[in-house]
């Protein structure tokens, strides 16, 4: 039974839970010098042991040092340099706040320096200060589960989403490219650009008055860009694993809650055969939890409460991420403690056996095909978490007969090689 593994990682500011308690952890440089080596390690490690792939997210502005993530592009080109196998992405690019021209740009840029390993996440935007700072020239708004002006917002954000990614899949898809839109004109009307050279050298480009028309990327994607993968992360919105279904992306799935889980992959599923897509049920959808492993169940917890369950209670309940861990019919607050998430199955640790027997129950529930680790590093103790990951794939999925899959990219079919990687003197 194959498997994929994915590890995301912010990074956050590598120090103790009373060291962030001071202030302003995100703009010590050693605390960020020291969590570029263990992120570096972790992510060497996941290769080794043979993850599919590594991801980062998008979040600006984080002085207190839980979220030190603002380019994830950058981040993938820096994993790019030291890694040779695993495939590096974003989970996700908050689209709504970006603009999707030069996004199109870095992606295709990360996809050549890593050899064709890049895949594209797109997210929604909740941070407020970030998304509405950042993204203010194209009246960009966050959208979150305890936003009281949700469905205003999430309309908006949506639009600008939708737009944003049509405009990207055009420039990877087509040599040049043009869009007319609500929020974009590209080009925009009455450019003037007769230049001698583009005539020669990029017909098309221009019309017979010497007038912009169309715009092309260059470099354009390594991989044939209709099979680069999509992942939508972290979702529970019906509307947004509707859409993924249509395109073919993969949602990263963030409730851990059954019954929620069941809404959303039969929403994907029915979304996907509607777009004849055949696939079977549970396919092409990714889960995104917490897995610690430890020589007993009291050391993996206390491993976990120091890292993703400082971050998580620190950090996202104030964003509504408790409401991914509500039963149905539930009312009133959820307790924001690390023992709710493991309680709840978002956090699965444990010995060997009882994550193995956790992960089993997981599998065989959901037909799951992908599941993608959230590490705390940072805060969490490096050691204990590298050694969590060997036990994960040495001991607990052995267990379940699980071996790890990769997914092998397809590059442009008029790539004749070699990679930059593979020339003589290089790796």
């Amino acid at each position: 039974m194959k498997k994929r593994l994915g590890v995301f990682l912010l990074p956050s500011a590598a120090t103790t839970p009373a060291e962030f308690d001071k202030g302003y952890a995100g703009k010590n440089p050693n605390y960020y010098q020291k969590a570029l080596k263990e992120n570096s390690e972790l992510i060497k490690q996941a290769e080794d042991l043979g993850f599919d792939f590594v991801a980062y997210s998008e979040h600006h502005f984080h002085v207190e040092g839980l979220e030190v993530s603002n380019n994830p592009v950058m981040l993938g080109a820096w994993a790019a340099g030291f890694t040779k196998r695993i495939r590096i992405g974003q989970m996700g690019n908050v689209l709504p706040a970006r603009n999707p021209i030069l996004l199109a740009e870095d992606l295709a840029m990360l996809d050549h320096f890593s050899g064709g390993r890049m895949f594209a996440g797109f997210a929604r935007g909740y941070q407020s200060r970030h998304v509405m700072t950042v993204g203010q020239k194209y009246n960009a708004i966050a959208t979150f589960a305890t936003d009281p002006d949700y469905k205003e917002h999430d309309q908006i954000n949506r639009e600008l989403f939708n737009e944003n990614y049509k405009i990207i899949r055009g420039l990877w898809e087509n040599p040049l490219f043009s869009h007319e839109g609500k929020h974009w004109t590209i080009p925009p009307a009455n450019v003037p650009w007769a230049h001698p050279g583009t005539l020669e050298m990029a017909s098309g480009m221009t019309d017979e008055q010497g007038i912009l028309r169309k715009i092309g990327i260059a470099p354009t994607t390594l991989q044939d860009p209709k099979t680069i993968e999509i992942m939508i992360p972290f979702t529970m919105s019906p509307n947004t694993i509707r859409w993924a279904a249509g395109e073919g992306a993969w949602p990263i799935i963030f409730t851990p809650i059954h019954e929620n889980i069941i809404h959303s992959l039969n929403a994907y599923h029915e979304a996907a055969l509607a777009a004849n897509r055949d696939i079977k049920w549970g396919q092409n959808v990714g889960h995104f939890r917490e897995v610690i492993v430890a020589d007993t169940d009291e050391e993996a917890f206390e491993i976990g409460s120091r890292s993703l369950g400082h971050v998580w209670t620190k950090w996202h309940d104030w964003f509504g991420f408790n409401e991914a861990l509500r039963y149905p019919g539930e009312t009133g607050p959820i307790e924001n403690t690390y023992k709710t998430m493991v309680d709840r199955g978002y956090s699965i640790v444990g010995s060997v056996d009882t994550v193995a027997r956790k992960l089993e129950a997981f599998f065989n529930n959901y037909n799951a095909d992908m599941l993608v680790l959230w590490i705390g590093s940072g805060p969490g103790p490096h050691d204990k978490l590298m050694r969590s990951n060997e036990l994960l794939v040495e001991k607990v999925l052995p267990k379940l007969g699980i071996t790890l899959d990769t997914f092998t990219p397809t590059l442009r079919s008029e790539f004749e090689g070699p990679k930059w990687t593979e020339s003589p003197g290089q790796g």
